[in-house]
């Protein structure tokens, strides 16, 4: 003789507490248990960093709106003073060069972000030239 059992659950509780951290969804189809990929960390320090990035960045550009802040920021390039320009950025910013066009005194700045600078974010920024307030040299 065979008995039949037969069991229904109707619902299973936990006594473990949720956590409430965030999770970050990923539209991996990766079927290599993510290990070509780098799905499985659970927070990208690119992310974040990038994130911050966007905020620095944002706040850089809005002292600019400032008349004073921008007539320094537009002297110091035309006269290529990296240090004037260094102290309107923030310590994860650097001059990289000083370049011209024909009609332009140009910056280049680099910015890093993040723990292990992640995410690196370089920009040009150039204002024509009315007239030489340095009284350099004008070679062409």
């Amino acid at each position: 003789m065979s008995a039949k059992l037969k069991v229904k659950v109707t619902s299973v509780k936990s006594n473990r507490k949720s956590k409430s951290r965030a999770r970050i969804s990923t539209s991996c189809k990766c079927k290599d248990e993510h290990k070509s990929c780098g799905c499985s960390r659970r927070t990208e320090p690119a992310v974040e960093a990038m994130q911050v990035a966007g905020a620095e960045l944002s706040d850089l550009f809005k002292q600019l709106k400032d008349e004073e802040t921008a007539e320094k920021f537009v002297r110091a390039i035309r006269c290529r003073d990296a240090r004037a320009i260094q102290c309107l950025l923030d310590c994860h910013c650097r001059v990289v060069c000083f370049f011209c066009t024909h009609e332009k005194d140009c910056v280049r700045i680099c910015c890093s972000f993040g723990r292990n600078h992640d995410v690196t974010v370089s920009f040009d920024i150039c204002v024509k030239r009315v007239q030489d307030e340095c009284r350099r040299n004008v070679w062409f």
